[in-house]
């Protein structure tokens, strides 16, 4: 005979054989070799047949309604972690921390994801104020364990909730109303057997509320203590009960406006500038020479030897001796001649740590309004440190005050072309170029580059608009049904600007063009042209984000006859999210309007290629951006070139320039998500028990579809317009080696499309063993088990075993071991394979070698010596390793998906302890041990890992060798610097980490006065990554690197007596490094000095009710004016520093 089960079972296979993923360009087929493109009707037609399968089958199983026994009575919960309604008196299977609605209230934080991050496990989850630099602008999203977002699984209500990154899962929880939300509830540990795919670290459900009628408006508004960073929020929430109390409908509306933090409202403020160079104790830096120093002072004076007294390196004792008694042969010194504080330069040289973190790191090459030199680029004429220019009027020619400008000529300890002797200012007028702390050639702190990365029109924060629609209702058909609906729309909008949109190193100022500085000219005539390093800010860019969220869910749930509980639903989510770019440089356009010269008819300014058609087109010397130069959007004399002035300040670029070089970029991407779900729940008390009480059950099906479609615009797609100088609609790359018609010009964008649906079928299990009875109050063993079928990676299985065992009322014990997948998502698999940029440190740098220890240091100066003998380059100046990375920017490459990945897998065991002794009511505590093991991760191969793993070993490693390539030019000022790096997604990491989860409260009350203490802890053990693909034993240890500390927690004292509530919550962050240093790496490199410190953020908080039906609140968050590290924009506090806060609650 032919079952309901059977029939599900045959629907599941013909489902799984109906399946979609595509990609760009390309008719993708799934493992299997079966087509993937859909045909949606079937596809329809087999998720109706799921939802009738699943409550068809509870029928067969359970039988017609005669079978039905009277339900216990019992007052039942569903915790997060299972489906399986448990006595609330009884302990949860796993370990769940969270937040209530009240907490919410009080906590009164703008951002849900910042009262989330307070959760000890939640802590490295990345806010809406640190997305500016870790996430797409505006998003806000969690990472369980610091594992990554893609592996924290975020419910809504126990159901999936559409993604909000590009071809991920990963939740954008800003999109989620926080009036709605009755409480969060965090699960720490693996459990994708219970909800599928992703719950690899653990699952965030977050609960809304179901049933409420009234009204209730909430407002708050926020300001910190220096006057700016202004927050505000308006809320209401409307809920009706129609039809004799069997109906529900809910209506939330949230209005939300952020400020941000701009730049120019904390004009001294150096928030995340911080960066990592050779360290600036290894060279004289101003002020270092002067009275005290005499014989450096003879020595490091440009009219004497030609050397200034900073930026040179710092050279031993014997070195100088011996060159000061070279340059001065009649006045000799020996070392007992140096004074103290020379020796102290020395020593501070001799025993620096290589490398340095300070704020306000640049390229010192460059500025936002351009540096200038004093000779041709392309002939190399000109660089003399002696021109007799003098802006200044203090009697020393500009070149030889400062580093930048005395290394940018042909001095006699100068790198040469490069940087320049004259900084642009906004204003129009140059000025000498100023020097921060110099740690080399082309890097350092502060100085006149800063303009770049500081300045006016920029934010240390970005500015956010939110309004959130929520539409909520239930309905009771019968005793034994009821519907239930979610209507969720939001619209969100994030804005950037002020930074520079693209740089540019040496581009040339013909001797003929009209825009050249009056100072200037001279020089340009004399060699044939200047050159300008500009990263310009003056085109005002901006970038805004619009993020859309649109989700529906409905569904029935209820009770058989029989007793037996049921649920389907079906739940369609999208994310959307519009990111427009304004003022983008067109490249071939820029070149050719800055080669200006005056026009032989009218005398005004023009194109050169507009008078000469032949004209050579332009680039710049080194490729710096890397660039197959040409005329490609446009024609030659057509008259649609403008001249553009790029030296004069803000105010240079006319608008028909602007309109001529620049344009709008845009992308879109778009989630499209669909789950179709049915469960049955119950227990056997109709006909079997075991000692501790009936068997009870979950089992469910379900069926997801996922869909990832990115669109970049034509112009970054190397797309050619009409009017253009070849084919229109052809593409960049068919003509020249570039991949954008926009900066930057080698990078080329691809769109993407990619999809996968999955069947899944899970069962859970819970057996009393035992049940009040002696020393045994309770003990069940808990079973969970999931079989998915994906289109792209087949099938997989997961399952979870619990134990939980209660000796006494007052103390329980649990246990679980879990296997758990995370199968790769679109971008993952179909990721288009599209440029990208590098900038990894060198590992054959000198500097970088000295920082390493033993054998390891041995085999990377070997191999890099190595590498160098096959292009040609001598690492060595007078018999000593001297390498330095010459690179001054970024350079291009390619990374792209990898459709033959396999899901990455997770062993979780948790063992822990709840003790609420009944001698101490109120007091609860609970400790959990917890140790996950993540095989196959999926990962993309880090650049400096990559870079590194060339060197590293006894030999070259060709695996790694082979996936970057190396400037070979020995005319080029980069020879031997990187030029090109590939890098993709792989099953290749591993990692391991464990640690100890404690939570602590006491609810207790003195007469009146009521109080609850609340103390969340965690500590790791480990957290070590295996991310060297050719010997996965090697460790890379995490713990105490950004975002990882070994210690982190929160404690929380609330106190109330009346209408009067007050509450003191902080959170606890131990010691850990720096962004971008390594743990195993940093006592050698860096040294203590980039270990910082642990912190405690306090915040304060009160309410007041006034009446019963409008209370308010008040409140100071961040009580001690913590700031972010140095390398973080918003972590581990947000830059608005000490903030106060009012707000009023009116409920009706």
């Amino acid at each position: 005979m032919t079952t309901w089960p059977s029939i599900c079972i045959l629907r599941m296979v013909d489902l799984s054989n109906n399946r979609g993923v595509s990609a760009s360009a390309m008719h993708v087929t799934s493992k299997k070799g079966i087509p993937t493109m859909v045909n949606i009707t079937n596809k329809l037609r087999s998720i109706t047949a799921l939802l009738v399968c699943a409550l068809l089958s509870a029928t067969f199983f359970y039988g017609p309604r005669g079978y039905a026994s009277e339900p216990s009575v019992i007052e039942e919960v569903i915790v997060t972690g299972s489906r399986i309604a448990r006595d609330p008196n009884l302990m949860g299977a796993q370990p769940v921390q969270g937040f209530d609605a009240v907490d919410l209230s009080e906590a009164a934080e703008f951002s849900l994801t910042d009262l989330l991050n307070d959760i000890p496990a939640l802590a490295g989850s990345i806010t809406q104020e640190q997305s500016i630099t870790d996430s797409a602008d505006g998003a806000n999203l969690l990472n369980l364990r610091n594992l990554g977002v893609s592996r924290t699984l975020t419910l809504v209500n126990g159901r999936r909730h559409v993604g909000g990154l590009q071809g991920s899962s990963a939740v954008d929880i800003g999109s989620i109303s926080q009036l709605m939300i009755e409480k969060v509830e965090v699960l720490t540990g693996g459990a994708s057997a219970v909800y599928g795919a992703d719950a690899v670290t653990g699952v965030v459900n977050i609960l809304l509320k179901d049933d409420f009628e009234g009204f209730e408006l909430d407002f708050k508004t926020a300001l910190t203590g220096h006057g700016d960073g202004h927050q505000s929020t308006i809320s209401a929430l409307f809920g009706k009960n129609f039809a004799d109390g069997r109906g529900n409908v809910m209506l939330a509306v949230d209005v939300s406006d952020d400020k941000g933090l701009p730049m120019a409202a904390r004009p001294n403020a150096t928030y995340g500038t911080g960066g990592d160079w050779a360290s600036p104790e290894f060279r004289f830096q101003h002020g270092d020479i002067g009275d005290a120093t005499p014989s450096f002072a003879a020595y490091y004076d440009y009219g004497a030897t030609g050397l200034i007294p900073v930026g040179l390196p710092i050279p031993t004792s014997d070195d100088f001796v011996a060159d000061y008694n070279n340059a001065f042969p009649a006045a000799p010194i020996s070392a007992a001649s140096l004074t103290s504080q020379e020796l102290a330069l020395i020593s501070q040289a001799a025993n620096a740590f290589p490398r340095a973190i300070y704020p306000e790191s640049t390229f010192s090459i460059t500025s936002a309004f351009g540096y200038v030199v004093p000779g041709n680029p392309f002939t190399f004429a000109g660089f003399d440190p002696d021109v007799a220019i003098d802006l200044n009027d203090n009697g020393v020619n500009d070149c030889t005050e400062s580093f930048a400008g005395y290394n940018s000529v042909f001095s006699a300890e100068g790198y040469g072309v490069v940087g320049g002797c004259w900084a642009g200012r906004a204003d129009g007028s140059f000025g000498v170029t100023e020097d921060g702390l110099v740690s080399g050639n082309f890097n350092g702190w502060g100085g006149s580059s800063m303009d770049v990365y500081l300045n006016n029109g920029g934010n240390f924060l970005l500015p956010d608009d939110k309004t959130a629609i929520n539409l909520n209702g239930t309905f009771e058909f019968s005793e034994s049904m009821t519907g239930f609906a979610e209507f969720k729309y939001v619209d969100q909008s994030t804005t950037d600007s002020g930074g520079s949109n693209s740089f540019w190193d040496l581009l040339f100022g013909a001797a003929d063009n009209p825009y050249l500085p009056e100072f200037i000219q001279p020089v340009a005539d004399a060699v044939g042209g200047v050159g300008i390093t500009i990263d310009p800010t003056f085109f005002g860019s901006q970038t805004i984000t619009e993020r859309e969220t649109i989700r529906i869910v409905a569904g029935v749930e209820g009770q058989f006859n029989n007793g037996l509980d049921y649920e389907a639903s079906i739940n369609y989510g999208k994310h959307a999210r519009d990111t427009e770019s304004s003022n983008q440089v067109i490249v071939d356009r820029y070149f050719a309007a800055i080669d200006a010269i005056t026009d032989p008819v009218t005398g005004q300014p023009t194109c050169r290629s507009s008078v000469d058609t032949t004209a050579p087109a332009g680039n710049t010397p080194f490729g710096i951006p890397a660039y197959d130069d040409g005329y490609f959007s446009f024609v030659p004399g057509d008259g649609q070139c403008a001249p553009l002035n790029i030296w004069a300040g803000e105010n240079g670029p006319s608008e028909a320039a602007k309109e001529f070089v620049l344009t709008n970029d845009y992308s879109t991407l778009e989630l499209e998500q669909l789950v179709v779900s049915a469960s049955v729940s119950g227990d056997t008390e109709s006909f079997f028990a075991l000692p501790g009480g009936a068997v009870a059950f979950a089992a469910g099906l379900e069926y997801r579809d996922e869909e990832s479609t990115a669109i970049f615009s034509p112009w970054a797609r190397g797309i050619l317009p009409a009017g253009s100088n070849f084919t229109p609609g052809t593409n960049i790359s068919e003509y020249s080696t570039n991949g954008s018609l926009i900066f930057a010009p080698a990078l080329a964008e691809n769109n993407e499309t990619g999809s996968y649906d999955v069947s899944e079928a899970f069962l859970e299990v819970s057996l009393p063993i035992l049940s009040g009875v002696s020393g045994a109050e309770e003990l069940t063993v808990d079973l969970a088990g999931r079989f998915s079928d994906y289109s792209t990676i087949d099938t997989t299985t997961s399952w979870r075993a619990t134990v939980i065992y209660a000796p006494i009322n007052d103390l329980s014990i649990r246990a679980t071991l879990s296997e758990a997948v995370r199968a790769p998502n679109i971008t993952e698999l179909f990721g288009p394979t599209t440029s990208s940029t590098f900038r990894p440190d060198d590992p054959c740098a000198a500097t970088y070698i000295s920082g390493l220890e033993g054998d390891l240091a041995a085999n990377v100066q070997a191999n890099c010596i190595t590498y160098f003998q096959g292009i040609g380059l001598d690492p060595f100046v007078d018999g000593v390793y001297a390498f330095e990375d010459p690179l001054s920017a970024r350079f291009g490459g390619l990374t792209g998906g990898n459709p033959d990945l396999s899901e990455e897998t997770a062993e979780t065991l948790t063992y822990g302890i709840t003790f609420t002794p009944s001698f101490l009511p109120g007091l609860a505590i609970t400790l959990d041990y917890w140790d996950i093991t993540i095989e196959d991760a999926i990962s993309t191969v880090r650049q400096d890992d990559i870079a590194l793993g060339c060197y590293q070993g006894a030999a070259l490693n060709n695996a790694f060798c082979d996936l970057f390539t190396r400037n070979t030019d020995p005319d080029s000022n980069q020879f031997g610097g990187f030029n090109f790096m590939r890098t993709g997604q792989l099953n290749y990491a591993k990692f391991e980490t464990d640690g100890y989860d404690l939570t602590a409260s006491y609810d207790f009350s003195v007469g009146e006065h009521m109080f609850q203490a609340e103390v969340m802890a965690t500590k790791v053990e480990d957290n070590i990554l295996f991310a060297n693909p050719t010997d996965l034993s090697e460790q890379d240890p995490e713990l105490t690197e950004i975002k990882a500390p070994e210690l982190a927690g929160n404690a929380s004292l609330r106190y109330s007596k009346g209408p009067l509530v007050l509450r003191w919550r902080a959170q606890f962050v131990g010691e850990m490094l720096l962004g971008g240093v390594e743990q195993e790496t940093y006592t050698t490199l860096y040294g203590p000095s980039v270990m910082m410190d642990d912190m405690w953020i306090h915040n304060l908080t009160g309410s007041f009710n006034v009446s019963d039906i409008t209370e308010v609140s008040f409140g100071i968050r961040n009580v001690t004016d913590e700031m972010p590290f140095v390398t973080e924009n918003a972590y581990p506090a947000s830059p608005r520093g000490k903030t106060y806060w009012a707000g009023f609650n009116v409920q009706l």
